[in-house]
């Protein structure tokens, strides 16, 4: 007999799990017509769904278009999570001061599943910038700073686990995506944009736990209106390094 037939069903809570994980895969708003193709239901199977779901907070919908998008109230709950909660209290006053000496934005990020996710981010006083918005999600792939580090500075099952993920996206070996881990392992950190790969230049650093393990990474994406020199790169290198150590010490982890 099949295990899964002697699991105890729950099919409005699957029908509304089903609606808000195609609007997180979702890169726009999506109609109910949309919505009921995505989840291999009908618009009227999914309908009250919807009106619970929009009451309750969690979904939005455009009077204008009728088409539905995720609110930020699923990441606020997630924020409200004591490890998160406890990350974010270390970090923030630590990223404000980062922000201002380098005079670049920083932004943290975590694992969500095989991808991440941005948690928090501080913009200096200058005119002109670059950032992400607080809970975009992203691919695990070369492409960006805060991936590798976060897959790099993970425990061993965990570390190859990601590593085929990258591999997977970028379509490279795993053998080579190992590579690239393990050159950002030695250096600590992710201070150099020549692999071929890297979409934004940024310099990041792991938030490393007390398991030795990345609860997250710290970046600092190297975007202004001028170009930055080589002497103040190894400055803002330098100035990141210490912000990340200052936030691992702060949730009992290691430098």
């Amino acid at each position: 007999m099949n295990p899964e037939k002697l699991q105890p069903g729950a099919p409005a809570l699957e029908k509304g799990l089903d609606l808000l994980e195609a609007l997180a895969g979702a890169s726009r708003g999506l109609s109910q017509k949309q919505l009921a193709e995505c989840v291999g239901r009908s618009v009227s199977e999914i309908f009250r769904m919807l009106v619970a779901l929009e009451r309750r907070g969690y979904v939005a919908r455009d009077p204008a278009t009728g088409e539905y998008t995720l609110t930020l109230k699923l990441f606020r709950i997630a924020s409200q999570f004591p490890p998160t909660e406890r990350l974010l209290k270390a970090a923030l006053p630590v990223m404000e001061q980062l922000a201002s000496r380098v005079q670049l934005s920083c932004h943290l990020t975590v694992l969500h599943g095989e991808q991440f996710m941005v948690i928090a981010r501080i913009e200096p006083e200058w005119l002109m910038g670059w950032s992400v918005k607080v809970g975009a999600v992203f691919p695990l792939t070369q492409q960006y700073a805060s991936a590798k580090v976060l897959a790099a500075f993970q425990l061993e099952g965990r570390r190859q686990e990601l590593a085929h993920v990258i591999a997977e996206h970028d379509r490279i070996s795993a053998k080579k995506a190992l590579a690239a881990l393990d050159r950002i392992s030695s250096e600590g950190g992710n201070f150099s944009n020549d692999d071929g790969y890297t979409r934004i230049l940024a310099y990041s650093c792991p938030i490393i736990e007390a398991s030795g393990r990345a609860a997250a990474a710290l970046t600092v994406p190297l975007v202004r209106q001028d170009r930055i020199p080589a002497n103040e790169a190894d400055t803002i290198a330098a100035e990141l390094r210490s912000a990340a150590r200052i936030v691992s010490e702060k949730i009992g982890g290691v430098a």
